[in-house]
């Protein structure tokens, strides 16, 4: 029994194309994906894993692509094995890589608007690193955060009849979701940006976190017992080795 990864290359994960509409356009359905692979193991299966869970396994030793379903949001860790034909649907969830301290997890980073929203306000942007080492010479984001309409205004539009008030930006709740970062301790930090790239208003807002790796799941789920008297299942598994279970 075992698995491997070494003959195992070039794996992609493709939206299922379910149409294709005559601008040439895809239409695709979100909840799944196709997984495809380059592999030269010889006389084995193949099984592909998402965050960590088994989702599908190869029908023929010669096939080197895989249905799935997966989640709809984008980021999920896509991995490929081979096993022994006897193992094909053995599940390694247990067992394979990327996992625990070698595998980050994503923040999302929440803010209001406020006073220091002035009138030079442009967009947002997101710096981080470990704590202590704040990387300042690229954001996060990948495009600017808009000061209006990436937020949910909670009041009107504007900034109120009286002042700021409670109305308009001053009312308005941000979001930004980072990729997976290394488990340890980090530091985000949000900057209030003019239309010439400078820093406007208060001071930027920092938050301290501290990141555990993402836990494998637990694996080898299996029906123990069944009472057809009953119509009642029970179930068995192993548990996450990231997991106390205390």
């Amino acid at each position: 029994m075992g698995f491997s990864t070494e003959d195992i290359t070039a794996v992609r994960a493709l939206p299922v194309v379910l149409a294709v509409s005559p601008d040439g356009t895809w239409q695709a359905d979100p909840g799944f994906i196709e997984v495809v692979f380059q592999s030269d193991a010889e006389g084995e299966h193949h099984q592909a894993y998402v965050d960590g869970r088994l989702a599908g396994a190869t029908l023929s030793t010669d096939d080197r692509s895989i249905i799935v379903a997966a989640a709809e949001h984008a980021g999920s860790a896509v991995e490929v094995i081979a096993v022994d034909v006897d193992d094909r649907l053995t599940d390694y969830g247990a067992s394979i890589s990327g996992y625990a301290d070698e595998h980050g997890s994503r923040v999302t980073l929440t803010w209001s608007g406020g006073r220091y929203l002035d009138d030079e306000l442009d967009h947002f942007d997101v710096h981080g690193g470990p704590t202590g080492d704040i990387d300042y010479d690229a954001p996060l984001n990948a495009e600017p955060i808009p000061a209006t309409a990436g937020g949910e205004n909670l009041g009107g539009f504007g900034r109120g009849g009286f002042g700021r008030g409670g109305w308009g930006r001053s009312a308005m709740a941000f979001t930004f979701t980072t990729d997976k970062r290394f488990p340890g301790d980090w530091e985000f930090e949000v900057v209030a940006v003019d239309a010439s790239g400078n820093a406007t208003g208060g001071a930027a807002a920092q938050v301290a976190v501290a990141l555990a790796g993402l836990a494998r799941p637990p694996s080898d789920f299996a029906v123990s017992e069944y009472a057809p008297q009953t119509q009642t299942a029970t179930l068995t598994w192993t548990a996450s080795p990231d997991v106390d279970p205390s």
